[in-house]
């Protein structure tokens, strides 16, 4: 059943060359210089990043190590960010190409990343690089080697795959759904069965077990408390949270899934074709795009109502590998009988149309004075206002900064390369008591956005008379400040207010 289907690394590049110039120019470059705050998840990562440890308390510890490598406070931090984002879209592309053409053949390869690079994973989630974004090339190349050891039985792919399972799991533990349609796949076809008798097909149980047991000894330090935010992140209890979950999988799907299926249209694959009926072939190669297709997803959903959870919509996103894989396979005999420079020529366009349609609607958000979220505002002006106020009461150091609304007022991470500690209020795990009194013995400076609780409640020796407002505003300036608040001067306790 082997196939000779391989494609090196090299050969990606020359093959999508302007596929991955013009996605590092829309989704890196552009923003890089444009974009004034990043994703909550963003900020905490690069603040965790500072302390360096084998698990952090909402995720395990890999986002936040290769955020700290990439990106340092400064100018550049934004820049610096999403380059590392592009650098992981990149090699996601590759492993989708790769596991693809091992099972289909080159078009199948060509077909998957083209619509990898028009899901939306690929495009504007880039920007809000996470845990999710980070995943995604870890569920791909664990894909990439399975598929290949089952094909070729190459030892080194087996070596391959543990490496990927294990750093996926020190991303976020769903690395699972990636693992997940490869056992059913050894199951459900006869030639790969044989593999489960293979006694070096464990050896990748070996290596994943030895990245993830640091991570192992940090939980049961930590009263596994990463562990426990994942199984009850979410839960339902409620009919509302039964419509949050409904909703974060219809979303969630339609994040990875419509922007392809609008991608195949213009490679003129019309919609009655893509109806299970018209799909149905003898051929193994597509029961196995079949499975990854579905049950990569399918588990997450699963997983989510065992556990008693409503699925978020971005737990979803590192699935869009899978989707793109089982597509190529499934779908390849759907497109022209050759994938040519034209369907090359309209995935660029298609990835133009996304960056087109992403910057106007953050623009009509903003005219009708909704943007986004606080993902898209310009909070490197705040930064500068913290340090102004600071450097009035103080000649030291910055040492800390006290929020109370974390997207806004833990921008400053991006920004001050005095790399202050921060405290979110009311407090959370990473707000610990020494930090605590470390920010009452050496001062802070406290940013209260009015929408947060007040400040004055946990640090009553805030002097109110140095309070200053600010403004935020939004990434484009078509709105006007919709994040009021202010910033205080808190002194350290040898010191009083002034009068």
């Amino acid at each position: 059943m082997t196939r000779n289907h391989t494609l090196s690394f090299s050969a990606f590049l020359s093959q999508f060359r302007w596929l991955i110039l013009l996605n590092l120019l829309l989704w890196a470059l552009i923003p890089g210089f444009l974009l004034g705050n990043l994703h909550v998840d963003t900020l905490e990562a690069l603040y965790w990043a500072r302390v360096p440890a084998f698990g952090y308390w909402k995720h395990p510890p890999l986002t936040t190590w290769l955020l700290g490598l990439a990106a340092q406070p400064g100018d550049y931090s934004i820049l610096l960010a999403l380059l590392l984002s592009q650098a992981l879209t990149l090699v996601t592309a590759y492993f989708i190409g790769r596991a693809t053409m091992t099972l289909a053949g080159h078009r199948a390869g060509q077909l998957a990343v083209s619509l990898f690079f028009v899901s939306s994973l690929a495009s504007f989630y880039s920007l809000q690089i996470n845990h999710n974004s980070v995943l995604a090339p870890f569920m791909a190349a664990t894909l990439a080697f399975g598929i290949d050891y089952l094909e070729k039985r190459k030892f080194i792919s087996i070596m391959g795959f543990g490496l990927a399972v294990g750093l996926g799991a020190l991303t976020k533990y769903e690395i699972i759904f990636a693992v997940l349609p490869l056992f059913i796949i050894v199951i459900a076809i006869p030639n790969y069965r044989s593999a489960f008798g293979e006694a070096r097909c464990y050896v990748s149980l070996i290596i994943a077990a030895l990245i993830v047991t640091p991570h192992l000894l940090w939980l049961h330090d930590n009263d596994w408390i990463s562990i426990k935010r994942a199984a009850d992140s979410a839960p339902l209890t409620d009919a509302q949270s039964v419509f949050e979950g409904f909703w974060g999988v219809l979303w969630g799907s339609i994040a990875i899934i419509l922007t392809p299926l609008l991608m195949l249209r213009f490679f003129k694959i019309s919609i009655p074709n893509l109806r299970a009926s018209n799909l149905k072939h003898h051929d193994e190669k597509f029961r196995i795009g079949w499975i990854i297709l579905i049950l990569s997803p399918l588990g997450l959903i699963l997983t989510g109502l065992i556990t008693g959870q409503f699925v978020k919509a971005l737990w979803l996103l590192p699935l869009a590998p899978a989707i793109s894989i089982g597509a190529g396979i499934v779908l390849v005999q759907k497109i022209s009988k050759r994938f040519d420079e034209r369907h090359i020529s309209l995935t660029l366009k298609g990835m133009v149309t996304l960056f087109t349609l992403f910057w106007a609607y953050l623009l009509a958000g903003e005219l009708v004075g909704h943007p986004h979220e606080a993902f898209f505002s310009q909070t490197k002006p705040l930064a500068r206002q913290v340090e102004a106020l600071w450097k009035r009461h103080q000649s030291k150091p910055l040492a800390c900064i006290i929020i109370n609304e974390v997207k806004i007022g833990g921008s400053p991470v991006l920004w001050l390369t005095d790399k202050p500690l921060f405290i979110e209020i009311p407090f959370r795990p990473w707000g610990t008591t020494d930090k605590q009194t470390l920010c009452n013995d050496d001062g802070a400076i406290v940013i209260d956005l009015d929408e947060g609780v007040a400040a004055k409640e946990y640090f009553p020796r805030l002097c109110d008379k140095s309070s200053e407002p600010i403004d935020v505003r939004s990434l484009l300036g078509r709105a006007p400040s919709i994040w009021p608040g202010h910033i205080s001067y808190l002194p350290p306790r040898s010191e009083t207010c002034a009068p």
